[in-house]
Parts: C-alpha cells; sequence; structure tokens
C-alpha cells in the first residue's frame, strides 16, 4: 500500500516485495516557468516468487494534469507488467508470480509560460536529468552546448522563434 510514497526500504520491509527501480521519469511533468512535479518510475516484483494482487486506486492515466496560464500538461500515468499487458488503474488485478509490475506515476502541469522559464533553471533541469536536451530546445526554447551551459544568443533566438506571432488584422 502507498508504495510511490513509501520509502524502498520500508516498503520491502512491510510487504513481499521487491523494488527493482525507483527514479524519476525525465520530461514527465508538464513545461511551464515554474515546471510540473515529475512523475516515478517503480518496478517490483514478489520477492517470495507468488502472485501479487493490486487494488489499484491510480488517477491521471486517461487525463492528463492539465498546464495553467500557459503551462503545458504532465505525462499520464501507466501500469503495466514487463511482460507486455497495460493494467487499468482501478479496481483489483493479479501480478503474475514471476512478473514485473511496472508503475509510472503522472507527472504534473506547468504553470506560466515556458518560455518565460529562467535559461539557467533549465539548464540545471538538464544537468539533473530532469529535462532532456530536447526539450529544453523545443519546450522551453533553451539552447546548451556540448558542455550543457546556455547558448544566450541562439536561446534568443530559440525563444523569438517558438513564440506566437502577435495576431494581425
Amino acid at each position: 500500500s502507498g508504495v510511490y510514497g513509501t520509502p524502498v526500504e520500508i516498503a520491502e520491509s512491510t510487504a513481499p516485495v521487491r523494488i527493482l527501480r525507483r527514479e524519476l521519469i525525465a520530461d514527465s511533468g508538464g513545461a511551464g516557468r515554474c515546471r510540473g512535479g515529475l512523475g516515478q518510475r517503480i518496478e517490483l516484483e514478489s520477492s517470495e516468487g507468488a502472485p501479487i494482487q493490486l487494488f489499484a486506486g491510480v488517477e491521471r492515466t486517461k487525463y492528463p494534469a492539465r498546464g495553467r496560464e500557459g503551462g503545458t500538461e504532465g505525462a499520464l500515468g501507466r501500469i503495466s507488467l514487463q511482460s507486455g499487458p497495460r493494467l487499468a488503474g482501478k479496481g483489483e488485478q493479479t501480478i503474475p508470480a514471476g512478473d514485473t509490475l511496472i508503475w509510472e506515476t503522472p507527472g504534473g502541469g506547468g504553470y506560466g509560460s515556458p518560455l518565460d522559464r529562467d535559461p539557467a533553471a533549465v539548464a540545471l533541469d538538464v544537468k539533473q536529468g530532469l529535462v532532456s536536451v530536447a526539450s529544453a530546445r523545443s519546450a522551453y526554447g533553451v539552447v546548451l552546448d556540448k558542455a550543457g551551459r546556455v547558448d544566450a544568443n541562439a536561446t534568443l533566438e530559440q525563444r523569438a522563434a517558438l513564440r506566437p506571432s502577435p495576431a494581425t488584422d
């Protein structure tokens, strides 16, 4: 219960599960002046080689968290098995013995225009693995050099190209 918010050591000591991976998902938070919170990827299996009963009550698997004031939506959540099948976000389901549950929690929506986010903050997001180089450029208009530093001139040009043109009558 509550695996996504519980420290790995606590979850493994209180339930017969082994958590194989728990990490943030890059680019899962909606782009914005204030980036949306990132989703997590959690992979777990039975530590006893037995089936696991999953009682899912997961939101945001069909409808993403919306961005506000120009921010973009966050990534959808997803629950699936390593063997391939996608699971429902709600209800009781069985994880077969020997299979791995893959749970990707949803990302939050961004707030404000991504083009207003401080380029240094975007560069730090990239350095920390929270935002990809491609999304830094396409969503935030921030161009980084090979060392991960902001290319100020290229960023100005990229942001100008991404800004909507003023309406003309």
